[in-house]
């Protein structure tokens, strides 16, 4: 399943990509357009806006707290993906990358103490399991 989110909810993306979910972010405020693009690539609308909640296919998050709104978008679509295989920032699926073509490209620390490394190959941004990932377990305890 693929969703959308729309411009008030970019936080709750960015933490269902950490979680495998194939969701895009729609950053402006245009209803319509967001509908559209919604139904071309076969997305399930996440809004906060309430004038869309009536519609097929779009569901209405109330909550700006952002444990509560992954405790329901989880609820009602449990997570399909692996955790951490895709990009924070732009949704491509990650890809595994051989420890030397890092060397300069990450932090020495991490280059020193880290064997796997993964990249997005659309916005080149380097992962690694660090300390992030304590703290985003942490997290998702808290949202149940």
């Amino acid at each position: 399943m693929k969703f959308i989110c729309d411009f008030m909810l970019g936080r709750l993306a960015r933490w269902m990509r950490l979680l495998g979910y194939d969701t895009e972010y729609f950053r402006e405020d245009h209803p319509d357009k967001l509908i559209v693009k919604a139904k071309a690539e076969a997305r399930v609308i996440l809004t906060r806006n309430s004038k869309l909640m009536e519609l097929p296919g779009v569901v209405y998050i109330k909550s700006e707290i952002i444990h509560e709104q992954l405790r329901k978008v989880m609820e009602i679509f449990p997570p399909e993906g692996e955790p951490l295989s895709r990009c924070s920032l732009c949704n491509t699926p990650i890809q595994r990358i051989e420890k030397e073509k890092v060397k300069g490209r990450v932090p020495e620390y991490v280059y020193k103490t880290q064997n796997e490394f993964y990249y997005c190959p659309v916005c080149d941004k380097i992962y690694w399991q660090g300390t992030h990932i304590d703290l985003m377990k942490e997290f998702l305890k808290r949202v149940g």
